[in-house]
């Protein structure tokens, strides 16, 4: 005979066991990731006083402090580190298995398209939640520059397409708005040298406004590397210090960093449009994932959103 006892307690005849619930794990590893109960609450739809309350109880179970707070917002203790690894392993067997079970009739094909400029830090996290939720659909992902994307998209080829533009068109959702920024290696010198080196591929969207800004502020520069259309190897030659380049702000390469500008010689760059598209298919087998993907999108921005919100001037609590 079972006995729930209390607290998360579970006795099974003389032993009693301690169960972790998934859903307070979940909001765990949000509040990390978010760095604050309000965003957190936010993300997850629940009241901020219910988002204490799991955290508290949590603590309560274990006997130990998760959470504590720095410059930055929210951040786990040496003990929620610790747990935040399993947490994540945890929740995202739930996840998997859930997927597996409920939606085993959900398959399908999606084709996806993304700049390579944005495609950290939101997209892999979007792919790999998707993944696990519809296991029996497909992802064809392209990463080609948004001219091309949307070529292909009214095209009929792709079904889901985020695009980087400097306006918004009828028939998409804007997802953010943001200025470009300056970026490089991590703690990198590049930025200072003369002639400015810079590093684009030839079709890349953010090259023309970056050396017309250069040109107007009267700033020699050099293409530091001959790429070609290569992405890659642009992003070797600004992560080594070879080159800057412009990317939109929060949006970078591993390795990458906004340039630190203390002596202001950089031109100020203009804002860009973060778009996305869906295909209507209305009937089509492929319907539900397509939504489901760019529903995944929209939350993930949703993020994004937030934190402009507050860096014009709210307050996380």
């Amino acid at each position: 005979m079972i006995y729930k006892i209390n607290n998360g307690e579970v006795q099974l005849g003389d032993k009693v066991f301690r169960n972790l619930d998934i859903g307070t794990l979940r909001t765990f590893i949000t509040v990390v990731e978010m760095a604050g109960v309000t965003r957190a609450a936010n993300k997850l739809h629940l009241t901020q006083s219910a988002v204490s309350m799991q955290i508290k109880r949590l603590e309560d179970m274990l006997g130990i402090s998760l959470l504590t707070r720095n410059s930055q917002g929210m951040c786990p203790t040496a003990e929620g580190e610790q747990l935040l690894s399993y947490a994540r392993r945890l929740v995202s067997m739930n996840d998997e298995a859930l997927g597996r079970l409920l939606q085993r009739d959900e398959g399908g094909e999606v084709r996806f398209g993304v700049p390579h400029d944005i495609v950290e830090p939101h997209v892999p996290r979007i792919l790999k939640q998707f993944v696990q939720t519809h296991p029996h659909a497909s992802v064809r992902l392209y990463s080609k520059q948004s001219a091309n994307l949307l070529e292909r998209f009214r095209a009929g080829k792709l079904d889901v397409i985020i695009t980087t533009e400097l306006d918004t068109n009828p028939g998409c959702k804007n997802l953010l708005e943001r200025d470009l920024v300056w970026t490089g290696a991590i703690h990198g010198r590049a930025w200072r040298q003369e002639p400015l080196p810079l590093a684009f591929t030839r079709i890349c969207m953010f090259r023309k406004p970056a050396i017309a800004a250069l040109d107007t502020a009267g700033i020699s520069w050099v293409n530091a590397i001959d790429s070609g259309n290569n992405s890659y190897s642009v992003a070797i030659a600004c992560a080594a210090d070879l080159a800057i380049r412009a990317d939109i702000r929060g949006f970078k390469a591993p390795g990458m960093a906004e340039v630190s500008d203390t002596e202001n010689r950089l031109p100020k760059l203009p804002a860009y449009f973060v778009n996305l598209y869906v295909a209507e298919r209305a009937g089509s087998g492929n319907d539900k994932v397509i939504r489901e993907l760019a529903r995944l999108i929209e939350t993930a921005f949703k993020v994004e959103l937030e934190k402009d919100h507050e860096n014009t001037g709210n307050i996380e609590v």
